[in-house]
């Protein structure tokens, strides 16, 4: 459970954030604010509960370090309006090269070292793309609730795997989005339509990456850490969203609401047993 102080920081203070952001951003209708309010609100909540030094002292920290030249590729790729922006979402790589390095003297294998950066840069740019792809036939509202659930089930799992505050950041990360969502509904209510506020290529170029970063501080920092099979769950679970996006039918609102429903199974399918699991332990330990 988080304290009353915790809630202040990784669930107030972004929401709020986030909201004033993606709410000029609607007033506004600039494309950019919606992948800006995604990552500041993240950043804000993260900054709540330290500013890393950089470098950081603590490994996990690249991640607030990671999350900003993400966040500016996210504003770029909103700006630019190129449909390739998806390429963008390899900055993934990045981030868990980042994380992982100061881990190369303490036991971290080399092909691990440069491997799994390799491997979640083609993930990333491949999760972007499907999300660019599914966006045409679900919308923009379904895409920015769909890695509202992936941010949010990371969060739960990586809470749950002995690495309290990166869960936290997680959080963060997750009610960040939020906001964005209602902007987006709210296009859809005022215009009629979306109006490309929040397009889901330049949210994920946003949050895959830092989705990849929750994953792999909560994989190799904590002992034990995410399990395999939750990692490889939650971080291609935005790849069922072109399966929702094939469904047949002229209601687009049909086919987001699949959308996020088949996200929200995969990863409630980690994440609920996951998070169970932790609890049980939890009443279980008594204590020294």
């Amino acid at each position: 459970m988080l304290n009353w102080q915790e809630l202040v920081r990784v669930v107030l203070v972004p929401l709020l954030v986030s909201a004033v952001i993606a709410g000029v951003g609607l007033w506004r209708r600039w494309l950019w604010t919606m992948p800006a309010a995604a990552g500041a609100g993240f950043l804000s909540g993260y900054a709540l509960l330290g500013v890393p030094k950089l470098p950081p002292r603590d490994g996990t920290d690249w991640l607030f370090w990671g999350a900003v030249p993400v966040t500016a590729l996210g504003i770029a790729g909103a700006l630019t309006q190129r449909r390739g922006a998806w390429v963008l979402g390899a900055s993934a790589g990045a981030v868990a090269f980042a994380l992982i390095r100061p881990l190369s003297q303490s036991g971290v294998s080399v092909a691990e070292l440069y491997g799994i950066p390799l491997l979640l840069a083609g993930v990333g740019a491949v999760l972007c793309l499907a999300i660019d792809l599914a966006e045409r036939r679900v919308g923009s509202l379904a895409m920015a609730a769909a890695l509202c659930v992936v941010l949010g089930g990371t969060a739960v799992v990586v809470l749950s795997s002995n690495v309290r505050i990166v869960g936290l950041y997680g959080i963060a990360a997750a009610v960040a989005l939020g906001p964005v969502a209602v902007a987006v509904l709210g296009s859809r209510l005022t215009v009629g339509r979306s109006v490309g506020l929040a397009a889901g290529r330049n949210i994920g170029i946003v949050a895959v990456p830092i989705a990849a970063g929750l994953l792999v501080a909560g994989r190799y920092y904590p002992d034990p850490g995410v399990s395999w099979t939750n990692f490889v769950v939650l971080m291609a679970s935005p790849a069922l969203l072109p399966i929702a996006a094939a469904l047949p039918g002229r209601r687009t609102w049909a086919r987001g609401l699949a959308a996020v429903v088949l996200v929200a199974l995969a990863v409630g399918c980690v994440a609920v047993p996951t998070a169970l699991t932790a609890m049980k332990a939890a009443e279980g330990y008594s204590g020294p």
